[in-house]
């Protein structure tokens, strides 16, 4: 374990990066209306805003483990030129949301294992079958059920800074989450029922570990629900994997065989409020 502390190199790496995303943080005043909160308020956001910068970390990792399946499975040029700027999208959420705990007070003291931000893989399938599983894990599910949480944090938000930064953020979200539908369109007329089957158990794994994550937030059980059913379970069983899904307070029936890989609950972001 160690603390998670993101570093920055500046100069042509940063002249780099910045061409990336246009200068979008050259305009923000890292400033909060912070007067009405207390201590503990402040605290409580630092914490939150430094978790949010590990979850886009994190994500960056999965993307980068997709990028190289889809190289090894020789994906179509123009799928792999579309999702090459997603790590460069995650590093600019870290950035942001670095900038708004520093803007609470500082980053809060995390934790984190270095070597966890990979999601696993069954390395024994074939490459079209790790880009599968990854794409629903990553995109499919965790990306896609992220997005609305997201758009609803910028839509309570009343503070400019929080709602810039998380507009951003739910700007990107979006086409992170077409890319494992795009993935899975690409690959369905060659997947057999046995491969549909054993994707619709990867599905139901990475739903299952969405649960803990969002457990304490009963109050939006429907909304999760909702978007469990007409986000994810709909446009998989649409594209032939069986999806269970029954209900998001419900444990779906289908396991993976024992060496499957776990789920990849960080891929849902936001769940916690954030201004």
């Amino acid at each position: 374990m160690a603390l998670f502390q993101p570093t920055w190199l500046g100069g042509t790496a940063e002249v780099l990066f910045r061409k990336h995303h246009e200068g979008v943080t050259d305009d923000i005043r890292w400033r909060l209306h912070t007067s009405g909160l207390t201590d503990a308020d402040r605290d409580h956001f630092r914490t939150v805003w430094t978790q949010s910068a590990h979850q886009e970390w994190c994500a960056a990792g999965a993307f980068v483990a997709l990028q190289e399946a889809l190289l090894l499975a020789g994906a179509p040029v123009d799928l792999l030129g579309a999702s090459g700027r997603f790590l460069a999208d995650e590093m600019l959420h870290v950035q942001l949301a670095c900038g708004m705990a520093t803007a609470y007070g500082g980053g809060a003291p995390l934790e984190v294992d270095p070597a966890a931000i990979r999601p696993d893989v069954d390395r024994t399938l074939e490459p079209r079958l790790q880009v599968a599983e990854l794409a629903i894990r990553v995109s499919c599910v965790g990306e896609t059920f992220s997005l609305p949480l997201i758009a609803s944090e910028f839509a309570s938000a009343s503070d400019p800074l929080s709602r810039k930064v998380l507009g951003r953020i739910a700007h990107d979200e979006a086409a992170h989450a077409k890319l494992g539908w795009l993935v899975l369109d690409w690959l369905a007329p060659a997947l057999t029922d046995d491969e549909r089957e054993r994707l619709a158990a990867v599905a139901d794994d990475a739903i299952d570990a969405l649960r803990p994550a969002l457990a304490d937030d009963a109050d939006n059980r429907a909304t999760y629900d909702d978007i469990l059913h007409k986000r994810v379970a709909r446009p998989l069983r649409q594209r032939g994997i069986p999806v269970v899904a029954t209900g998001f307070w419900q444990t779906a029936e289908r396991r993976l065989p024992a060496h499957g890989p776990d789920g990849v609950a960080r891929a849902v972001r936001g769940h916690s409020p954030r201004s």
